[in-house]
């Protein structure tokens, strides 16, 4: 068996067995939540309160907080528990060992952001309103798609961050949420420096937002192009992953 497939599968089981999944399942349901509590208290169309406001809200904590849970503890925990150079012993070069734990940690971030487009979808459904069956599948796998494309953005920088830090949480917490979310929602030149203002760009051509509905968001006139902002969440995770390579390089394993 490839190295890649076998430690991506020993990784995957790692960070989706048991209950691991069920905190990141349940961060993701927030927004179906939070559009619950609110079709209870307002007559407000399902449709245009999810995309419009849950949108936003799913990009700008769910997302970095899932990534968090499921990617930031991939070698971080093996660092701290000793047994990192058990990983780095196989017969294998270290970089295939690496892409295979990020690419499992990865494929485990998939289901609970599925569970995150249904719930709303689903919910939205139930309740009525104005647009139909596929306006909501439309809609659901565009944000899945903008979901996935920035796990891998996200999971490299977790991975990096587990490698690199000896208090991942914290770093983790600055950059994705601090200079990620807050600074890509920022009016200015600077957003353009954070991987947030391209996927508020995706938001806007895959999900057909046509108007900033809260301050997530920026104005729609300064959004990157989809071939841009592919290029940038992508090329990220490749140079999150090269650095890795090298940060686990420079680490003590003991």
């Amino acid at each position: 068996m490839n190295a890649i497939t076998a430690v991506a599968r020993f990784s995957f089981w790692r960070r989706a067995s048991g209950f691991k999944l069920l905190g990141p399942s349940l961060i993701a349901l927030l927004p179906c939540l939070m559009m619950a509590i609110v079709l209870l208290e307002e007559p407000i169309d399902a449709f245009d309160l999810y995309r419009d406001y849950m949108v936003p809200a799913t990009l700008y904590f769910v997302l970095p907080l899932v990534c968090m849970f499921i990617m930031l503890p991939v070698l971080s925990e093996l660092y701290e528990k000793g047994s990192i150079g058990y990983l780095y012993t196989r017969p294998a070069p270290r970089w295939k060992m690496l892409l295979g734990m990020y690419l499992g940690a990865f494929a485990a971030t998939l289901p609970v952001f599925l569970i995150g487009v249904a719930g709303p979808m689903l919910l939205g459904l139930a309740s009525g309103g104005s647009a139909s069956l596929g306006e909501w599948l439309s809609l659901s796998l565009g944000i899945f798609a903008i979901l996935a494309i920035a796990g891998l953005a996200y999971g490299s920088i977790c991975i990096f961050i587990g490698v690199k830090t000896k208090r991942p949480i914290i770093w983790a917490f600055i950059v994705l949420l601090g200079l990620g979310s807050t600074m890509g929602s920022l009016p200015g030149a600077g957003q353009e420096f954070s991987l947030h203002y391209y996927l508020i760009s995706l938001a806007y051509k895959w999900c057909g937002i046509t108007a900033s509905k809260t301050d997530l968001f920026s104005p729609l006139e300064s959004v990157a192009s989809v071939p841009e902002s592919l290029f940038i969440l992508l090329a990220t995770s490749v140079a999150m992953m090269a650095f890795t390579a090298v940060a686990a390089r420079q680490r003590d394993v003991l």
